[in-house]
Protein backbone atom coordinates (compact mmCIF):
# COMPACT_ATOMS: atom_id res chain seq x y z
CA UNK A 1 0.00 0.00 0.00
CA UNK A 2 3.15 2.18 0.80
CA UNK A 3 4.22 2.13 -2.85
CA UNK A 4 0.25 2.46 -4.46
CA UNK A 5 1.06 5.87 -2.04
CA UNK A 6 4.39 6.75 -3.76
CA UNK A 7 3.28 6.34 -6.74
CA UNK A 8 0.12 8.89 -6.36
CA UNK A 9 2.37 11.25 -4.79
CA UNK A 10 4.15 11.19 -7.96
CA UNK A 11 1.15 11.66 -10.47
CA UNK A 12 0.58 14.88 -8.22
CA UNK A 13 3.69 16.11 -8.21
CA UNK A 14 3.84 15.40 -12.19
CA UNK A 15 0.76 17.25 -12.51
CA UNK A 16 1.83 20.54 -10.57
CA UNK A 17 5.02 20.20 -13.10
CA UNK A 18 2.28 19.95 -16.28
CA UNK A 19 0.42 23.71 -14.79
CA UNK A 20 4.04 25.23 -14.33
CA UNK A 21 4.93 24.61 -17.93
CA UNK A 22 1.57 24.31 -19.82
CA UNK A 23 -0.75 26.30 -17.89
CA UNK A 24 -1.90 27.92 -14.15
CA UNK A 25 -1.01 27.68 -10.94
CA UNK A 26 -3.18 29.80 -9.64
CA UNK A 27 -6.35 28.41 -11.09
CA UNK A 28 -9.60 28.31 -8.58
CA UNK A 29 -12.93 26.12 -8.84
CA UNK A 30 -14.74 29.81 -8.43
CA UNK A 31 -13.13 30.98 -11.49
CA UNK A 32 -15.66 32.15 -14.03
CA UNK A 33 -15.23 31.38 -17.23
CA UNK A 34 -16.07 32.89 -20.87
CA UNK A 35 -16.00 30.24 -23.61
CA UNK A 36 -16.29 31.02 -27.49
CA UNK A 37 -18.16 28.10 -28.80
CA UNK A 38 -18.75 28.17 -32.49
CA UNK A 39 -19.27 31.58 -31.84
CA UNK A 40 -21.63 31.05 -29.10
CA UNK A 41 -20.92 32.32 -25.66
CA UNK A 42 -20.72 30.09 -23.01
CA UNK A 43 -20.36 30.87 -19.33
CA UNK A 44 -20.19 28.69 -16.32
CA UNK A 45 -17.77 28.34 -13.34
CA UNK A 46 -14.32 26.07 -13.68
CA UNK A 47 -16.10 23.76 -10.57
CA UNK A 48 -18.56 22.52 -13.02
CA UNK A 49 -16.80 21.86 -16.01
CA UNK A 50 -13.59 19.69 -13.76
CA UNK A 51 -16.57 18.61 -11.50
CA UNK A 52 -16.22 14.77 -13.85
CA UNK A 53 -12.76 13.87 -13.09
CA UNK A 54 -10.87 11.55 -15.59
CA UNK A 55 -12.63 13.25 -18.67
CA UNK A 56 -10.92 15.45 -21.13
CA UNK A 57 -13.52 18.13 -20.50
CA UNK A 58 -11.86 18.13 -16.60
CA UNK A 59 -8.63 18.11 -18.39
CA UNK A 60 -9.13 20.80 -20.04
CA UNK A 61 -10.28 23.17 -17.70
CA UNK A 62 -7.95 21.93 -14.91
CA UNK A 63 -5.61 24.74 -15.52
CA UNK A 64 -2.83 22.59 -16.16
CA UNK A 65 -2.98 23.57 -20.02
CA UNK A 66 -3.90 27.03 -19.88
CA UNK A 67 -0.87 28.44 -21.98
CA UNK A 68 -1.67 25.38 -24.48
CA UNK A 69 -5.44 26.20 -25.19
CA UNK A 70 -6.62 27.48 -28.30
CA UNK A 71 -8.26 31.26 -28.01
CA UNK A 72 -9.94 33.47 -30.07
CA UNK A 73 -9.15 37.00 -30.95
CA UNK A 74 -11.06 38.24 -27.59
CA UNK A 75 -8.64 35.70 -25.90
CA UNK A 76 -11.24 33.59 -24.72
CA UNK A 77 -10.84 30.09 -24.90
CA UNK A 78 -12.15 28.98 -27.94
CA UNK A 79 -14.07 25.34 -28.91
CA UNK A 80 -15.03 24.02 -32.54
CA UNK A 81 -17.55 22.30 -31.27
CA UNK A 82 -21.39 22.62 -31.64
CA UNK A 83 -22.52 24.72 -29.07
CA UNK A 84 -26.30 23.38 -28.07
CA UNK A 85 -24.27 19.85 -27.63
CA UNK A 86 -22.25 21.42 -25.44
CA UNK A 87 -24.19 23.48 -23.22
CA UNK A 88 -26.33 19.65 -22.90
CA UNK A 89 -23.00 19.09 -21.28
CA UNK A 90 -22.63 21.75 -18.98
CA UNK A 91 -25.95 21.82 -17.67
CA UNK A 92 -25.51 17.75 -17.01
CA UNK A 93 -22.08 18.58 -14.87
CA UNK A 94 -24.47 21.57 -12.88
CA UNK A 95 -26.80 19.07 -12.31
CA UNK A 96 -24.68 16.41 -11.05
CA UNK A 97 -23.08 18.08 -8.42
CA UNK A 98 -26.23 18.82 -6.66
CA UNK A 99 -27.88 15.41 -7.85
CA UNK A 100 -26.32 12.46 -7.15
CA UNK A 101 -29.17 10.38 -6.11
CA UNK A 102 -31.58 10.93 -9.24
CA UNK A 103 -31.49 10.14 -12.90
CA UNK A 104 -29.95 12.45 -14.69
CA UNK A 105 -29.94 10.90 -18.02
CA UNK A 106 -33.05 12.86 -19.09
CA UNK A 107 -30.35 15.99 -19.18
CA UNK A 108 -28.54 14.58 -22.04
CA UNK A 109 -31.61 14.02 -23.90
CA UNK A 110 -31.61 15.88 -27.57
CA UNK A 111 -33.08 16.34 -30.55
CA UNK A 112 -32.94 13.40 -33.14
CA UNK A 113 -30.82 15.34 -35.61
CA UNK A 114 -28.72 16.12 -33.10
CA UNK A 115 -28.23 12.58 -31.41
CA UNK A 116 -24.94 11.86 -33.58
CA UNK A 117 -23.44 14.66 -32.83
CA UNK A 118 -23.85 15.19 -29.19
CA UNK A 119 -22.99 11.42 -28.42
CA UNK A 120 -19.45 12.36 -30.76
CA UNK A 121 -19.07 15.87 -28.71
CA UNK A 122 -19.68 13.47 -25.00
CA UNK A 123 -17.12 10.86 -26.32
CA UNK A 124 -14.80 13.99 -27.61
CA UNK A 125 -15.34 15.13 -23.80
CA UNK A 126 -14.77 11.44 -22.34
CA UNK A 127 -17.79 11.79 -20.72
CA UNK A 128 -20.07 8.59 -20.36
CA UNK A 129 -23.44 8.39 -20.78
CA UNK A 130 -24.82 7.76 -16.84
CA UNK A 131 -27.25 4.71 -16.66
CA UNK A 132 -30.60 5.17 -16.44
CA UNK A 133 -32.95 4.36 -13.09
CA UNK A 134 -33.97 1.26 -14.49
CA UNK A 135 -30.42 -0.05 -15.45
CA UNK A 136 -28.92 0.73 -12.09
CA UNK A 137 -31.77 -0.91 -9.94
CA UNK A 138 -30.25 -3.90 -10.13
CA UNK A 139 -27.60 -5.05 -7.24
CA UNK A 140 -26.61 -8.38 -6.35
CA UNK A 141 -25.48 -9.87 -3.25
CA UNK A 142 -22.77 -11.49 -1.89
CA UNK A 143 -23.83 -14.88 -0.48
CA UNK A 144 -20.55 -15.55 1.25
CA UNK A 145 -20.88 -12.30 3.26
CA UNK A 146 -24.48 -13.79 4.70
CA UNK A 147 -23.56 -15.27 8.05
CA UNK A 148 -26.27 -17.88 7.13
CA UNK A 149 -23.43 -19.25 5.11
CA UNK A 150 -20.43 -18.84 7.52
CA UNK A 151 -18.79 -22.18 8.42
CA UNK A 152 -18.87 -22.53 12.06
CA UNK A 153 -15.28 -23.39 14.14
CA UNK A 154 -15.16 -26.39 15.57
CA UNK A 155 -14.27 -26.87 19.05
CA UNK A 156 -10.77 -28.33 18.22
CA UNK A 157 -9.90 -24.96 15.56
CA UNK A 158 -6.82 -23.43 16.48
CA UNK A 159 -5.58 -20.31 14.78
CA UNK A 160 -2.69 -22.08 14.00
CA UNK A 161 -4.93 -24.61 12.09
CA UNK A 162 -7.81 -23.13 11.58
CA UNK A 163 -8.73 -22.38 7.56
CA UNK A 164 -9.70 -19.09 6.12
CA UNK A 165 -13.60 -20.71 5.55
CA UNK A 166 -13.35 -20.86 9.56
CA UNK A 167 -12.33 -17.56 10.48
CA UNK A 168 -14.71 -15.37 12.22
CA UNK A 169 -17.42 -13.74 10.15
CA UNK A 170 -16.35 -10.10 10.85
CA UNK A 171 -12.47 -11.04 10.79
CA UNK A 172 -13.15 -12.42 7.06
CA UNK A 173 -15.18 -9.23 6.15
CA UNK A 174 -12.41 -7.15 7.14
CA UNK A 175 -9.87 -9.19 5.37
CA UNK A 176 -11.86 -9.01 2.26
CA UNK A 177 -12.48 -5.16 2.70
CA UNK A 178 -8.58 -4.78 3.06
CA UNK A 179 -8.21 -6.76 -0.18
CA UNK A 180 -10.92 -4.65 -1.98
CA UNK A 181 -9.58 -1.56 -1.23
CA UNK A 182 -6.05 -2.33 -2.25
CA UNK A 183 -7.89 -3.78 -5.91
CA UNK A 184 -10.02 -0.79 -6.07
CA UNK A 185 -6.07 1.77 -5.39
CA UNK A 186 -4.50 -0.02 -8.17
CA UNK A 187 -7.51 0.21 -10.33
CA UNK A 188 -7.45 3.83 -9.81
CA UNK A 189 -3.60 4.55 -9.88
CA UNK A 190 -3.44 2.82 -13.32
CA UNK A 191 -6.85 5.16 -14.65
CA UNK A 192 -4.95 8.10 -13.35
CA UNK A 193 -2.20 7.13 -15.74
CA UNK A 194 -3.55 6.52 -18.39
CA UNK A 195 -5.65 9.85 -18.36
CA UNK A 196 -2.89 11.28 -17.92
CA UNK A 197 -1.34 10.11 -21.37
CA UNK A 198 -4.82 10.28 -22.67
CA UNK A 199 -5.14 14.29 -21.51
CA UNK A 200 -1.63 15.17 -23.28
CA UNK A 201 -2.74 13.65 -26.48
CA UNK A 202 -6.12 15.43 -26.42
CA UNK A 203 -4.80 18.99 -25.39
CA UNK A 204 -2.23 18.52 -28.73
CA UNK A 205 -5.60 18.52 -31.30
CA UNK A 206 -6.79 21.41 -29.28
CA UNK A 207 -3.60 23.22 -28.60
CA UNK A 208 -3.32 27.34 -29.31
CA UNK A 209 -2.38 28.08 -33.49
CA UNK A 210 -2.24 31.01 -34.87
CA UNK A 211 -5.61 33.39 -34.46
CA UNK A 212 -5.46 33.19 -37.91
CA UNK A 213 -6.32 29.51 -37.61
CA UNK A 214 -10.04 30.83 -36.09
CA UNK A 215 -12.15 32.07 -38.76
CA UNK A 216 -15.73 33.96 -38.24
CA UNK A 217 -18.23 34.20 -40.56
CA UNK A 218 -21.81 35.17 -41.27
CA UNK A 219 -24.10 32.48 -43.04
CA UNK A 220 -27.62 33.90 -43.95
CA UNK A 221 -27.65 36.18 -40.72
CA UNK A 222 -26.31 33.04 -38.31
CA UNK A 223 -22.86 33.84 -37.46
CA UNK A 224 -20.26 30.70 -36.98
CA UNK A 225 -17.07 30.69 -36.00
CA UNK A 226 -14.85 27.29 -36.70
CA UNK A 227 -11.39 26.60 -37.28
CA UNK A 228 -10.02 26.61 -40.05
CA UNK A 229 -8.81 23.69 -40.19
CA UNK A 230 -12.19 22.42 -39.97
CA UNK A 231 -13.06 23.83 -42.95
CA UNK A 232 -10.27 22.61 -44.92
CA UNK A 233 -10.97 18.87 -43.73
CA UNK A 234 -12.39 17.71 -47.26
CA UNK A 235 -9.62 18.52 -49.20
CA UNK A 236 -9.96 20.54 -53.09
CA UNK A 237 -13.63 21.10 -51.73
CA UNK A 238 -15.45 24.64 -52.15
CA UNK A 239 -14.74 25.18 -48.17
CA UNK A 240 -11.12 24.00 -48.53
CA UNK A 241 -10.39 26.70 -51.36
Amino acid sequence: MENIKKDFKELQVKKATLAEKHGDTKVDEDDVIQINVGCKGITARRETLIYKKGTMIEALFSGRWDKEIQRDAFDQIFLDVNPECFQRIINYLSMLKSSLEEDLSQYLQVDKDLQLIFDHTMTYFGIEHPPSSTESSGTTRDPTTNSAFERKPTVKSTWETMTFDEFPIILKNNMHQEQKAMINAKEELERIKKNLEKEEDFVQQTSAQSLSDVVSFDVRGTLMTVKRSTLRIFKDSQLDR
